[in-house]
This record gives structure tokens, sequence and C-alpha cells, in this order.
């Protein structure tokens, strides 16, 4: 059996203090809404922002990979051109090692002119302004 003494009753700092943790409570909530809403809406923003951007690039990342595929097959006949003439003058093992050599001294001489176009130090690269439709967002927690 349960009497009024065993029964909780609330003091009256509880009964001030209540509203006001209801209130910071429901405050604190709406903040937390606020800022899962700006960062699905920066999300969101970004995910078009790629899509744009790929879908425009696209006919020429194809195109360049295209290019870069039949430049390959190119450099690959003009070796094997190269190996057919010299074989007409000395065996075909030693053609096909002649070629190989120069073809390997031409890639070296073209990294090596790369790296010393390389720039020295660390170099700062600027960023450019953005605009981001996500940077008009107005603050989350401003009302």
């Amino acid at each position: 059996m349960t009497t009024t003494t065993d029964r909780h009753r609330p003091s009256i700092i509880d009964r001030l203090t209540d509203p006001l943790a209801e209130r910071a409570r429901d405050r604190i909530e709406r903040a937390e809404d606020k800022v899962r809403a700006a960062v699905q809406h920066e999300l969101d923003a970004v995910g078009r922002s790629v899509r744009t951007r790929a879908v425009r690039i696209r006919p020429s990342a194809i195109a360049f990979g295209a290019a870069a595929l039949l430049t390959v097959i190119g450099i690959a006949l003009f070796a094997f051109g190269a190996v057919a003439g010299l074989a007409l003058a000395m065996p075909t093992w030693l053609a096909a090692l002649v070629v190989g050599v120069a073809l390997i001294l031409a890639a070296a001489g073209a990294a090596a002119w790369g790296r010393a176009k390389l720039p020295s130090g660390n170099p700062v690269i600027p960023v450019p302004s953005s605009t981001h439709p996500a940077e008009e967002l107005v603050h989350p927690w401003a009302d």
C-alpha cells in the first residue's frame, strides 16, 4: 500500500525547472534539425555539382581516352615498322633490341625534361573563388 509520504512529490525547484528544461530541449532539437538540414542541403548541392560537371566533361573524357589509345597503337606500329625495316639489314632480334633501346632512351629523355620543368619547392596553389549554392545558406542557428 502506498501512502502519500511514499510517493514522489515534485518540489518547488522541479516545478520551476521543468518548463525551462522542456524549452531548452525544444530549442536544442530545433537547432539539431537546422544543422541536419543544412548539412543535407550541402551534400545535395555537392552531388548535383559533381553530376553536372561529370555530364559536361564526359564527351571530352571519352575523346581523350580514344586519342590516348590510338596514340599507343600508333607508337606500337611505328616501333614494329622500325623493327621490320632494320630486320632487312640485320638479324630481327638485333633490330628489335636497337628499336627497344631507342624507345627507352626517348622515354628517359622525356622524363628528364618533364622533371626539369617541375617547379621547385612547395608551390602554393591558389584556391579559386567558389560560387557554390550552399555558400548562400543562412547560418543554421539564425532565427
